[in-house]
């Protein structure tokens, strides 16, 4: 039953995508909306006064394509679930990759510098996607930036290690901190008297307003920054572990 349901959603989901792309408008054709340049001069002449954001580029994404980007970290949500469900999660106990069973050790020097610098760049990233509303960076950035740090870090110091240092209980919470900042800011907004996902609450007085926008813009990025860099970690740590071993407590 299970699987015919399914397969009926995808034949309704296919002849629903064959519909929208049969009625796009066609390539190069002057009423094509791709081809007026009216939204970009919109957006390099009024997002900073709009999204009360010095970088043009965070108010775009975040403002007026909040929809977008909230369907872009949807997307990566589900694929962290799609990879978990085929591969699963580590259980407790000791989790193990190839590089944790290596015979040759690595390098002093190398362990070193990456213990060095590892939390320098997990800063850096932290500075990123703090600071995504007034220099170039964000969420995505700084998220990209954390799971790249543990890729390294793994590489070198193996599997178990570092899911002791970032251990499922405290990634299981955060990997949906995205979505979940989208819907909650989106309701904020019509609380706010806006359509969901208004950052500027008509209900407010208007010289609170740009404060408003800026505080809702730096917790959508953390969410963002968090969200994705928990979901790059998980993964990582499903698609390199190679075998677990439960615990015995004696």
């Amino acid at each position: 039953m299970k699987r015919v349901i399914s397969l009926v959603f995808i034949a309704a989901l296919f002849a629903l995508l064959l519909y929208v792309v049969a009625n796009m408008p066609a390539m190069g054709e002057a009423d094509n909306p791709t081809n007026s340049s009216e939204v970009i001069e919109r957006y390099l002449e009024k997002a900073e006064e709009e999204t009360h954001t010095e970088n043009v580029i965070t108010g775009i994404i975040i403002n007026y394509r909040g929809y977008d980007t909230m369907g872009e970290v949807t997307v990566i949500f589900c694929a962290l679930a799609a990879v978990l469900a085929v591969l699963g999660r580590e259980k407790r106990g000791r989790i193990y990759a190839y590089a944790d069973r290596s015979k040759v050790p690595s390098s002093v020097i190398v362990r070193t510098m990456v213990a060095f610098l590892v939390p320098f760049i997990i800063l850096f990233s932290i500075y990123t996607i703090l600071h995504g509303e007034i220099s170039p960076g964000g969420g995505f950035q700084g998220g990209a930036i954390i799971g790249g740090s543990m890729i390294i870090f793994t590489t070198i110091f193996g599997l178990y290690e570092s899911s002791q240092r970032i251990p499922q209980k405290l990634r299981l919470p955060l990997e949906g901190s995205a979505v979940i900042t989208f819907f909650i800011v989106g309701v904020l907004g019509l609380v706010g008297g806006g359509n969901f996902l208004t950052f500027a609450w008509p209900n407010i007085a208007e010289s609170l307003q740009p404060s408003v926008v800026l505080w809702l813009t730096v917790i959508v990025e953390i969410g963002i920054g968090l969200g994705g860099a928990m979901i790059f970690i998980s993964i990582l740590f499903s698609m390199i572990r190679e075998e677990e071993e439960i615990a015995v407590v004696s």
